[in-house]
């Protein structure tokens, strides 16, 4: 192996690896920002400021507010789904009901913590009437992802007896539907409640109704 084209290969992942943390750094003040201002009244040169750098360093990473608010999305999303990666691996070897409550309770957690953001995206998109095709895509794509993670979650609860597998294809479209109504609810209420109360009734209406039916 070339000694020098390693040595010139380490100071570019420092590079690479102090861009990242950048960008992550501004996306993190741009949601300060947005949540303080509103979404239409904050400007690319408050969130530089917030940052502590200049507006041109920010158009260096972004080209515009509306890439800059593609990016946030699409960082939060990737957020929760390392969340949920992270807590399935965690609960390995516990029961699908044990499990299932860690599930849900991420993108309960997840969605608290980024509740005024959420609020502001949710209300942008309807005053604009529709989404956008990119919003769109992005949305599908989140629920592609987490659907993909219920019905291998789901797996272990047929084979524990805990749902019918009859009806196990079902399953992530119906508990996912379940869980966007409490969250969209609580956005256009403007008011997020406590994560356990949630998680209660979410639970008995799905595994209660997905029980195996006697005899």
């Amino acid at each position: 192996m070339n000694p020098r084209s390693t040595s010139r290969s380490k100071p570019q992942s420092l590079r690479m690896r102090m861009k990242e943390e950048a960008r992550a750094a501004i996306l993190d003040a741009a949601e300060q920002v947005l949540v303080e201002q509103g979404l239409h009244a904050a400007r690319m040169d408050d969130i530089a400021s917030r940052v502590g750098v200049s507006v041109g360093t920010l158009y260096n990473y972004f080209e515009d507010r509306q890439q800059l608010l593609e990016a946030l999305r699409d960082v939060r999303g990737h957020e929760l789904l390392a969340l949920l990666d992270a807590e399935l691996e965690r609960s390995q070897g516990t029961p699908y009901r044990a499990r299932l409550h860690g599930f849900l309770r991420c993108i309960l957690e997840h969605s608290r913590t980024h509740f005024r953001l959420f609020t502001l995206l949710l209300e942008d998109s309807i005053q604009r009437g529709a989404s956008r095709e990119g919003d769109l895509n992005r949305h599908m794509e989140m629920w592609r992802e987490v659907s993909l993670r219920i019905e291998h979650l789901g797996q272990q609860g047929v084979r524990e007896g805990t749902l019918r597998p009859e009806d196990a294809s079902h399953y992530p479209t119906l508990l996912l539907s379940m869980m966007q109504g409490l969250v969209l609810r609580q956005l256009v209420a403007k008011q997020p409640l406590p994560v356990d109360e949630l998680i209660a009734p979410l639970l008995r209406c799905f595994l209660d109704g997905a029980a195996p039916r006697p005899g």
